[in-house]
């Protein structure tokens, strides 16, 4: 029932091929999305802190100007606080009701903005 394989599909042979890949926020198991927002709109310091952590993170992989795709509208609503510092794209989470196919689609219309 796994649906990640449509993200190898997806990026495959683009310019995306071997980018680096994480979870925006960290130590929270949950899969459901609409619970993890709940979660962090009564717990905004771990989003904070989780955005903190994710600049880190780039800042440790020694990437300049970085094009971050975020999959899925909770995870662009996140990352949303940092537009005014790195260019950010959304495509659907790889786990939708979405082909893999649409999903390569929606890698390639970010690529010619590119």
């Amino acid at each position: 029932t796994a649906h990640d394989y449509k993200t190898r599909y997806a990026v495959q042979d683009t310019i995306f091929w071997g980018a680096y890949m994480t979870d925006i926020i960290k130590d929270y198991e949950e899969v459901m999305s609409g619970k993890v927002m709940k979660y962090l709109n009564a717990n905004p310091d771990i989003k904070k802190e989780n955005i903190k952590s994710f600049e880190k993170e780039i800042e440790d992989l020694g990437s300049k100007n970085p094009v971050i795709i975020a999959f899925g509208n909770d995870c662009f609503k996140i990352l949303s606080e940092l537009k005014n510092k790195y260019r950010i794209f959304k495509v659907p989470h790889y786990s939708s009701n979405i082909s893999k196919e649409k999903l390569r689609d929606a890698f390639n219309e970010i690529s010619k903005l590119l």
